[in-house]
């Protein structure tokens, strides 16, 4: 959830201009543990905490929805994203990029104004190079802190979700759980002496 996962999500704020905000609701469709889980951990605890199988909805302020699971073989497409639109569908990946808008751009190409916007004015591909040009040059990079808080967000509250099996509203301007007390406990731990964060 938090390794391809966030990989996933990312593209998909990116896509739907949602990389600065978050969720209003995260919800478990399906979860399935290696253990029976209570209270959000495992019965046995030699067992991972982790789903080894998922499906959550998350649902955001201008109705757009992401679904984020585990497999989607069922639905045609392997280890990816399918961006669903009202012209049609595109799969990305990263080594893949598909569907029949995709195939529209050999007529109709995006624009080179519209990519160097979308890049930051930067190169896409390496970003490791691109993290050190924007070190020299003190802009932020294509993949940037702020925007990759935001998708890693979303993939925690996935994790919360279906390790408590409920439904959770996010508040995305806060950042806090809300109505759920138990829940909201989950969103930080106690840290060890001398390595507190200080605010």
């Amino acid at each position: 959830m938090t390794d391809w996962g966030a990989h996933h999500v990312d593209i998909a704020a990116w896509a739907f201009n949602l990389e600065n905000t978050g969720p209003v609701s995260v919800e478990p469709v399906m979860a399935k543990h290696p253990v029976p889980f209570k209270n959000g951990m495992p019965t046995d605890p030699s067992q991972y905490n982790t789903a080894t199988e998922f499906h959550v909805k998350a649902t955001f302020a201008n109705g757009a929805l992401l679904h984020i699971r585990h497999d989607a073989k069922d639905l045609g497409f392997d280890n990816g994203l399918m961006l669903d639109g009202a012209n049609g569908r595109i799969f990305v990946n990263r080594g893949k990029l598909a569907g029949e808008a995709v195939d529209g751009m050999a007529t109709n190409p995006i624009k080179e104004e519209t990519l160097r916007s979308l890049y930051k004015r930067k190169q896409p591909g390496d970003h490791m190079k691109n993290f050190f040009e924007c070190v020299v040059d003190r802009t932020q990079p294509i993949s940037d802190v702020h925007s990759h808080h935001r998708a890693m967000t979303v993939c925690h509250l996935a994790n919360i979700a279906i390790r408590l099996d409920r439904p959770l509203q996010w508040n995305p301007e806060t950042e806090q759980i809300v109505g759920d007390p138990d829940a909201a406990q989950w969103q930080s731990r106690e840290q060890r002496k001398g390595y507190e964060v200080i605010v």
